[in-house]
């Protein structure tokens, strides 16, 4: 699956899009949750570890098959693996469909729409990345970024209308639509053979074996995309925690009014949004990924601890801007570690998949971990302080990456002299 002439070629932007598309409907899978949470926890009793659950279990499907799934793909093609993923995505939106009112089921329903989402989102990056010529990569993978901030916007602008008449279900009916078109243009795709790695190429063996000694990773790299892995997971705890739980804070706390509380959270995702492409900008600069990271979390850390004081409304609100320029800003950076490491044309489905499971174990935890503050305490303000901490251990992580990225390339450019 590998496309090493994107190091000299021009960049495909059917690829590009492909993959950034796929990522969008992904993220729309996982984020329809958080604004039919309030709506639903009435109408079907839900406890809070359940609504923790509804996002947890969709990441735990992820980690499951994340890794093995990229091998595969990479030896495959994609094409067997998407048109499962598409079929698990139609399972288990129909399965939430027909009974909601029971947790197991709905939880279920989610872990089956996990295991579809998780292909796709190995594929999102790896397709994008390996789709771009070297002068674009900064901003494809800025790009890359917006698929979570996009999912949860369109999911916000679905929810909005029918939370406000206590209905959830439009947002399934979206995302089942959203994956028949996708199924469709990927089809497309296969049949016009326009996007290198979608559709398995049988390849000679000196062809493999070019390939294998082209894309390989050594051990020391592998070291450096687990720590990366690391990293996705302390920040994706903190991005889970507080959009899964956000609506049901305004609900619960402010006693907003469940449309008016999706519509308050469009305020850190848009500017989520527009800081995702900021970062890439910023990193076409010639700015280090490691320094972008470190702004950033910084930022996410005072956003942390602007949240209990929230209650005014200069503070709230800067509070959610704050938020959403560092949780912009942070998987721009985040997204570019496997590429600033191995180069864009050897960071393929293998090495976003151990990317992936990181971010998988951050989805799972986070939303378990606000829950589990609350539980203890009776409270959610304990909860941004604990995340605070969190967001100051990934500061620390960040600075070992470099540290060791830093080495890698030193020995890699003295063993090349």
């Amino acid at each position: 699956m590998s496309n090493p002439a994107t190091q000299t070629a021009d960049t495909n932007w059917t690829g590009v899009s492909y993959g950034i598309v796929l990522g969008f409907v992904a993220a729309y899978f996982q984020f329809k949750i958080p604004p039919v949470l309030p709506v639903m926890i009435d109408l079907y009793g839900y406890e809070k570890f359940v609504g923790a659950g509804l996002m947890s279990i969709f990441a735990a499907a992820g980690m499951l098959i994340s890794v093995n799934v990229g091998r595969r793909i990479r030896r495959d093609g994609a094409i067997r693996y998407l048109a499962a993923a598409f079929a698990l995505m139609l399972a288990g939106t129909a399965l939430g469909l027909a009974w909601p009112e029971s947790a197991t089921a709905i939880l279920v329903s989610r872990a089956i729409e996990g295991f579809g989402a998780a292909v796709m989102a190995v594929c999102m990056p790896a397709f994008s990345n390996m789709s771009a010529g070297p002068r674009h990569l900064p901003i494809v993978i800025a790009a890359q970024a917006t698929w979570i901030p996009v999912g949860q916007l369109v999911a916000n602008l679905v929810a909005q209308p029918a939370v406000a008449q206590s209905f959830w279900q439009p947002v399934w009916w979206f995302g089942a639509a959203a994956t028949m078109a996708i199924a469709l243009w990927t089809f497309w795709i296969v049949s016009h053979d326009s996007v290198p790695g979608v559709a398995h190429r049988p390849s000679t063996p000196a062809t493999a074996q070019a390939q294998t000694r082209h894309v390989s990773i050594t051990r020391e790299e592998t070291r450096a995309l687990w720590l990366a892995a690391v990293l996705f997971f302390l920040w994706q705890a903190q991005f889970m925690g507080y959009f899964t739980w956000f609506n049901v804070y305004l609900v619960e706390v402010f006693a907003f009014e469940a449309d008016a509380a999706v519509a308050i959270n469009q305020i850190p995702v848009v500017v989520l949004l527009i800081f995702a492409l900021v970062g890439g900008v910023v990193l076409k600069t010639g700015l280090g990924v490691i320094p972008l990271l470190t702004v950033a979390l910084s930022l996410q850390t005072l956003g942390w601890l602007l949240v209990p004081f929230s209650s005014n409304l200069t503070i709230g609100l800067a509070g959610l801007i704050v938020w959403g320029i560092a949780a912009g800003l942070t998987p721009t950076s985040l997204w570019a570690l496997p590429s600033t490491l191995l180069g864009g044309h050897r960071a393929g489905t293998d090495a976003f998949a151990v990317v992936l499971t990181g971010r998988y174990l951050g989805i799972l935890a986070g939303p378990l971990i606000a829950s589990g503050v609350f539980f203890i305490t009776g409270a959610w303000d304990t909860a941004p302080y604990v995340f605070a901490g969190i967001a100051v251990a990934t500061i620390v992580g960040t600075w070992i990456f470099g540290a060791q990225m830093a080495r890698l390339k030193r020995e890699s450019s003295e063993a090349g002299q």
